[in-house]
């Protein structure tokens, strides 16, 4: 796939129409399933493509405020709740949403509330949690490139987008050096150079709210991902996060330089100096800067 375009293309979409997609897109979407990007391949998987059903199905233990997304038709990542599961199934999921958007179908990630509860309605296998949660369908009429921007929960706002689809979040105040704060100029890289097209499109990751709520440190050749506390966002919200993002800046890195590691989930040995509550989710050798 062409992971940096698909990137930039990609939109939430909140309206859909009752016409599910047709056969042959669920029949390449299912094909891809087995090759599928996975964080963690040796987590136990189970990805399902459920009907309109399941918005009556799991209200009141999923959606924004347990406001369900109406569409024709539910992804479902189901997974053994192993350490750093929800990462790997943020990264499956949005892998499979890029590959939707290539597809021509459109998507909106849906917050999972009450793992537990949704589980049990959705009659999981014993030991599976569902773990990630996409709604997809055909889109219906919207304002175009239009996106939702929610600074609090009482300051809501639509803003529209034209012509080229900048990131959410500004690259160059995205990334830092391995110093805190200052800015390690990404933007001053060429426009056709991977790295800085790998962290335009980590900026373009959804996240929970559109909170974006996270970082990179450029550390030499590491790339380090950090995340940062907030109060809207449950520690599941930001784990997913993390595996979105991840997967749109190693999805268009090794689009041009394979990497014999990938993400490696966790803090190096070197020490940051990041603001207190901050996590660092993991962190990518770059085999080639450029």
């Amino acid at each position: 796939m062409d992971y940096y375009n698909l990137a930039i293309k990609r939109e939430s979409t909140r309206s859909f129409k009752r016409r599910p997609v047709s056969d042959k897109q669920l029949a390449e979407l299912s094909g891809y399933f087995p090759q599928c990007a996975r964080l963690l391949p040796e987590i136990e998987t189970d990805i399902r493509i459920l009907g309109a059903e399941v918005c009556s199905l799991l209200k009141g233990c999923a959606g924004y405020h347990d406001l369900m997304i109406e569409a024709p038709n539910y992804l479902v990542i189901a997974s053994r709740p192993e350490a750093h599961y929800l990462e790997n199934a943020g990264y499956m999921g949005e892998d499979l949403v890029l590959k939707m958007t290539e597809l021509e179908i459109e998507t909106c990630w849906i917050t999972i509330n009450d793992e537990e509860e949704a589980g049990r309605r959705l009659e999981l296998s014993e030991g599976m949690r569902p773990a990630a949660l996409i709604a997809f369908g055909n889109a219906t009429t919207m304002l175009p490139s239009s996106r939702l921007d929610i600074k609090s929960v009482s300051n809501i706002l639509i803003k529209k987008r034209s012509g080229f689809v900048a990131p959410k979040l500004a690259v160059d105040q995205a990334v830092y050096t391995e110093n805190w704060g200052e800015s390690a100029k990404i933007s001053e890289l060429p426009l056709n150079s991977g790295l800085y097209q790998a962290f335009i499109a980590a900026c373009c990751a959804p996240s929970h709210l559109n909170l974006q709520p996270y970082r990179f440190l450029l550390d030499h050749h590491r790339a380090v991902m950090v995340t940062l506390p907030n109060e809207l966002s449950s520690p599941s919200d930001q784990r997913l996060n993390a595996g979105i993002a991840m997967l749109h800046f190693a999805g268009v890195m090794e689009n041009q330089h394979s990497s014999e590691k990938g993400w490696i989930l966790g803090a190096p040995d070197e020490a940051y100096d990041i603001p207190e509550g901050a996590v660092i989710e993991g962190y990518y050798e770059i085999d080639r800067v450029g």
